[in-house]
């Protein structure tokens, strides 16, 4: 892969690893962002010379994600993938959670997406090629108690894709999301800036296994949604094809397992 990627949210768990396999593994050229620059900056110590580049700041700002893309068009041959990674979760009821935090986890998430979306498919039309990844979710297909937001701005994502999909067929341009389920990582308190960052193990998938099937579906065949491992895959089709016993499954864990999730982060967020 001697490809350009730009690559938001790229300072932990996915996004890190990512950057690890697309310059190390795929001989890809990065420009990243994320806000942590102290982060980047270790990351881009760990990787070859000259393959990963950074832009530290805040996706949720429509100034810098005009700067980032300007810098974009500034590597060598243009950008050939986009990789909207970039996301931030947390776990609420959703009439006590705050007008603040909504808005910011629907910038993010989903305004910065759809914006360097475009950005993306303007650039990559006139050129004939490109790839635009959505990291969206398994819970673009069903919801869940306390994530109303993330959940609404996942079913958002999913929903984009399968429109531009459409439209840009025979542009050279292909869109398609990743799917992943529960994943280790530092999602829930890092992607708000919370004082301190608590890493999710052994939960989930390995970030790692869910960045290397990300790369693989860079240069692979695939439909709209692309599922990183058999977990997410068999969740997400349970849902759509046994909605009754799915949903029956979701109540009985509803107090059980999310309501000390909430707990949990909250306590945590305290710092």
């Amino acid at each position: 892969m001697s490809q350009n990627v730009v690559l938001t949210g790229a300072s932990a768990g996915i996004g890190r690893e990512l950057a690890r396999v697309l310059t190390i593994e795929r001989g890809a050229t990065v420009l990243a962002t994320a806000r942590r620059v102290d982060r980047l900056e270790a990351l881009r110590g760990e990787l070859p010379e000259g393959r990963f580049h950074y832009l530290a700041g805040d996706l949720a700002d429509a100034n810098f994600r005009s700067a980032l893309w300007n810098r974009a068009l500034e590597l060598p041959g243009g950008v050939d993938v986009l990789i909207n990674n970039a996301g931030i979760g947390w776990y609420s009821e959703f009439d006590r959670e705050s007008p603040d935090r909504i808005r910011r986890m629907i910038e993010v998430d989903l305004v910065a997406l759809v914006d360097l979306t475009q950005k993306a498919i303007v650039h990559m039309k006139e050129r004939k090629h490109g790839k635009i990844i959505e990291i969206s979710s398994i819970l673009g297909f069903f919801g869940v108690p306390y994530s109303a937001v993330y959940t609404a701005c996942k079913h958002a994502v999913n929903g984009l894709v399968k429109s531009l999909r459409r439209e840009l067929r025979g542009s050279g341009v292909d869109v398609w999301c990743v799917c992943p389920g529960r994943t280790e990582s530092e999602f829930h308190s890092a992607a708000l800036g919370e004082p301190e960052l608590r890493e999710v193990r052994g939960r989930g998938a390995k970030a790692r296994d869910v960045a290397v099937a990300i790369a693989n579906s860079i240069d692979g065949r695939h439909g709209a949604f692309v599922y990183p491992d058999f977990r997410s895959r068999l969740v997400t089709q349970a849902a759509l094809w046994a909605p009754g016993a799915f949903n029956l499954a979701l109540d009985r864990a509803k107090h059980k397992v999310f309501a000390d999730q909430i707990k949990n982060d909250n306590d945590t967020s305290r710092g």
